[in-house]
């Protein structure tokens, strides 16, 4: 006969069952994917992108659900603080993610240690862009303009202590210059403003900027970053133009709460390599003139830990006024 420890455990076995199929049949519900900024910028755009893609490989919606403000932290916030059941996802972004960690001290979450890195998906290389009736045909035009009237060259950022914002005051401190920051909710809105000329310039994504250079909307002066963007060959880099070492790129991708199971991460790694590989979502990359990026869990999570100390070298020792 078997033993009372053997019954037992059997009885123990039974009751796991339906706990284990549960968690690897993830996911079965729909899957809430959170954006921390508002709809018609890029990241929003690449988070439709592959939730879609996550729907028709995972068989299961993945439901994207727009929470902006405070440059992203809101939506990294929520899901720092959500079950870590795979339930609530994070489309992240450098700035919430990155950037925010080496700047605010008061952040509600901590970007290492509250959220789990799954899956880099993109980064997009950034330029300086003016409208395109701006007066100003080369950096060096605004720069003068802004060294004859210190704080009359205004600038818009998709918010405080975003990207866009950051690498502005950078290039303000290289130059030795005082811009005016005028922040919005997001890319969208920011655009909007910048094209109908009621901001003077910015330095914005190229995925964001680069249809509006292209329907003769805003002027490109220079790449943001160190090396020239290969859909504008021809264009010179702020370096190039003597203006330091300025590296202005974003990036954004896939994250969960602390805790996420490994199963759940795995599952999503995968998912993301065959997402990559749909020629619709290349599509969307290489139109907006994004490099793809295959960091996955451990390697992202590291990766993260170098970008928030890259922020921190430029942005923590005083030189930068944000």
């Amino acid at each position: 006969m078997p033993t009372r420890r053997a019954l037992g455990a059997a009885a123990l076995s039974l009751l796991a069952a339906p706990a284990l199929r549960a968690q690897g049949a993830w996911p079965n519900r729909p899957v809430r994917l959170l954006v921390g900024f508002p709809p018609g910028g890029f990241t929003d755009v690449v988070a439709r992108a592959i939730a879609e893609q996550y729907t028709a490989i995972l068989g299961q919606s993945f439901v994207v659900e727009n929470r902006s403000g405070a440059s992203g932290t809101i939506a990294a916030d929520a899901v720092a603080k959500a079950p870590a059941d795979g339930s609530v996802l994070l489309l992240g972004h450098s700035t919430p993610n990155a950037v925010s960690a080496a700047l605010f001290s008061n952040l509600p979450f901590d970007p290492q240690k509250d959220l789990t890195a799954v899956a880099q998906l993109a980064v997009h290389p950034h330029l300086l862009v003016v409208p395109a009736a701006s007066p100003f045909r080369t950096t060096a035009d605004l720069i003068t303009a802004a060294k004859a009237r210190p704080g009359a060259i205004s600038f818009c950022s998709a918010g405080i202590g975003s990207v866009h914002h950051t690498a502005c005051a950078m290039l303000a401190q290289k130059a030795g210059v005082e811009f005016t920051h005028v922040p919005y909710r997001g890319s969208g809105p920011a655009m909007a403003d910048l094209i109908a000329g009621r901001v003077d310039m910015t330095i914005e994504g190229i995925n964001t900027v680069g249809p509006l250079i292209e329907d003769g909307k805003l002027r490109p002066l220079a790449a943001g970053t160190l090396a020239r963007i290969s859909r504008l060959p021809n264009l010179t880099t702020l370096q190039e133009q003597g203006y330091g070492d300025i590296d202005a790129q974003s990036w954004v991708g896939i994250f969960g709460p602390a805790g996420l199971p490994a199963a759940i991460v795995a599952r999503l790694g995968t998912a993301s390599d065959q997402a990559m590989g749909a020629p619709a979502f290349q599509r969307i990359l290489t139109t907006g003139g994004s490099i793809p990026a295959n960091r996955r869990g451990a390697d992202f999570q590291a990766f993260l830990a170098l970008e928030i100390e890259r922020y921190k070298a430029v942005l923590g020792d005083g030189k930068i006024a944000l």
